[in-house]
């Protein structure tokens, strides 16, 4: 006989518990995973993809893009550059037709190297397509942009090129280390542009001072803005606006601090006032110049357009932190120096008030893992020069140029292929110059191509 279902079902017995041990991760497992990414570049992609489909949607015909392409970017060139070399002039109390007349050589030259840029990595893209026949992971836009980069870097002055190299070059750096970390390769170092900073400011304050190696005019300009408070006897209509707006709120804390200071000047000081009243002017033209630095940065970032320059008085704290960094480091600087002076060391004064007043930097708002980037990029330039001068290090020829080659190549193809690793202001400058192109591209395809970046898991430990 059949036996009766039973009127409840028996519970069933749960599985025995297993504790499963996270993966050792080996320095060999990194290597392989480094390597794995590496060959993914030189994998073939896809045979049969048109450049139409992936770098260029909106016009099948290459010739006819690329014609569109030059007159989007030299429109938008022409603006950046306009807003970026007016400002200065402006800030010299010059009338906009004076500023306007004094830099067009300038900006009509900037503008055509970053129109030439544009257009010959557009066409370098379309060429090799044509000629290999298939996309690799490594003509998508690292190659591309590598000769867009070498063809046009030669067209601005050659101080230029350097502003532009270091400034690629911490972008570059920035990608890789997006990368490395997104990828498992190294940890998130917290807070580590901190100490890159501090570095970075022994380094420059200690060349700055002892003039032991020419580094670029730009850099021993913003040092001089920043740490030596010049007293001008110009006219009045002759100084920087900056000057004038530090020299109306110092005037009578000057003369105050003067008056009952005068004795604690120290006598290897090389500053005119009192030590005191020589750091609090420092400090307070640190903060100007804060405020204007921070609005040429904002400027460049956002493509020249000046309502994104004034969103950022919306921002109050953001302002006011970056500011207070500015004026507290500058004034930090010099007491230091005072101090470390009276004390007898005078000889490494300079870098040791620059290392502990880089710490300051913790002030900063975030991101400013880019700025403490830059600063390391142009302390990296002033030790290259200095080996260099003393004949430790022969010189490479052409390192301008190829540092910007490729730097530039790493950010482009960062930019393209893995963009969640690029720096959201780059992004906007980049979507600015394009005309929103690059933010259309089909990532799709290009995840396709590229195997193992956008949208699809990136190979990891």
């Amino acid at each position: 006989s059949t036996l009766a279902p039973l009127p409840f079902s028996p519970p069933l017995l749960s599985p025995p518990l297993t504790v499963i041990m996270p993966p050792m991760v080996t320095p060999r497992d990194k290597i392989e995973c480094l390597l794995r990414t590496a060959k993914s570049l030189f994998v073939p992609g896809v045979y049969g993809l048109p450049c139409s489909k992936l770098w260029h949607p909106e016009n099948r015909r290459c010739d006819v893009a690329g014609l569109q392409f030059l007159s989007v970017c030299s429109v938008k060139a022409v603006k950046i550059y306009t807003a970026l070399y007016l400002l200065p002039q402006l800030l010299k109390q010059k009338s906009v037709y004076e500023g306007l007349k004094k830099t067009f050589p300038d900006v009509i030259r900037s503008a055509t190297f970053l129109t030439v840029q544009c257009y010959v990595t557009c066409a370098a893209h379309c060429v090799l397509r044509r000629l290999i026949g298939h996309y690799r992971a490594i003509t998508v836009a690292f190659i591309p942009s590598a000769i867009g980069s070498l063809a046009s870097i030669h067209i601005e002055k050659y101080h230029r090129q350097e502003i532009l190299a270091i400034y690629m070059a911490s972008l570059a750096l920035e990608c890789l280390y997006e990368m490395a970390v997104y990828r498992g390769l190294i940890p998130q170092l917290k807070r580590g542009e901190v100490a890159l900073f501090s570095l970075s400011s022994a380094v420059l304050t200690h060349f700055h001072r002892n003039k032991e190696v020419k580094v670029n005019d730009t850099l021993e300009w913003l040092m001089s803005m920043l740490l030596d408070c010049k007293y001008q006897d110009k006219p009045s209509h002759q100084k920087y606006l900056v000057t004038r707006m530090r020299e109306a709120l110092t005037a009578h804390l000057d003369k105050l601090l003067t008056t009952k200071t005068s004795h604690r000047k120290s006598a290897t000081c090389k500053h005119e006032k009192c030590c005191v009243a020589h750091a609090v002017d420092t400090g307070i033209n640190g903060l100007v110049w804060g405020t204007v630095m921070q609005m040429c940065l904002r400027l460049f970032s956002s493509g020249g357009s000046l309502r994104q320059v004034m969103r950022l008085f919306g921002q109050r704290s953001d302002l006011a932190r970056a500011s207070s960094f500015v004026g507290a480091y500058s004034a930090s600087v010099v007491t230091l120096e005072c101090v470390l002076h009276k004390a007898g060391f005078k000889d490494i004064a300079p870098a040791l008030s620059g290392a502990v007043s880089g710490l300051l930097f913790a002030i900063m708002p975030e991101p400013s893992g880019p700025v403490a980037l830059y600063f390391f990029c142009r302390a990296f330039q002033c030790v290259y020069k200095k080996l260099h001068q003393d004949k430790i290090i022969p010189e490479i020829p052409y390192d301008t140029a190829l540092l910007y080659t490729v730097s530039t190549a790493i950010t482009i193809h960062t930019g393209v292929c893995e963009p969640h690793l690029m720096r959201p202001s780059y992004t906007a400058f980049l979507n600015y110059l394009t005309d929103e192109r690059y933010g259309q591209l089909d990532r799709q395809l290009i995840n396709v191509v590229m195997k193992n970046t956008v949208n699809r898991e990136t190979p990891t430990l």
